[in-house]
């Protein structure tokens, strides 16, 4: 019930502009200490280029994912979730520094607990 009344209220029309936020928060014991990463994203429609942010965030990711196995920086064979992907750190810079010249762009803290 509750999906049937939403979704049309969420689809989205012509000329609509959208946002994208997320956070991502990693903890755990680095060396020994207790440590928090933080990734926080905030990303609107591109007027520019009429792309919504959804499509920029996750269409410009794969983008770049497909440009690592092109230049020969990623070649796991079969399935690959975004943690293999994410967990080699020269893949992971690559695609941070790929959306960053898309103008979306990861705020990055860090501290210790």
């Amino acid at each position: 019930m509750t999906s049937k009344l939403l979704f049309p209220k969420w689809q989205l029309h012509e000329g609509d502009e959208e946002f994208t936020v997320m956070r991502i928060g990693i903890s755990g014991t680095e060396g020994n200490q207790q440590k928090r990463y933080q990734y926080d994203l905030f990303d609107k429609y591109d007027r520019t280029t009429h792309t919504s942010s959804m499509a920029r965030t996750t269409g410009y990711t794969c983008a770049a994912v497909v440009d690592l196995v092109l230049e020969n920086l990623y070649s796991r064979k079969g399935v690959s979730p975004p943690e293999y992907i994410g967990a080699n750190e020269k893949c992971f810079k690559n695609i941070i520094e790929y959306l960053k010249i898309r103008n979306v762009v990861y705020q990055f803290s860090e501290s210790v607990v």
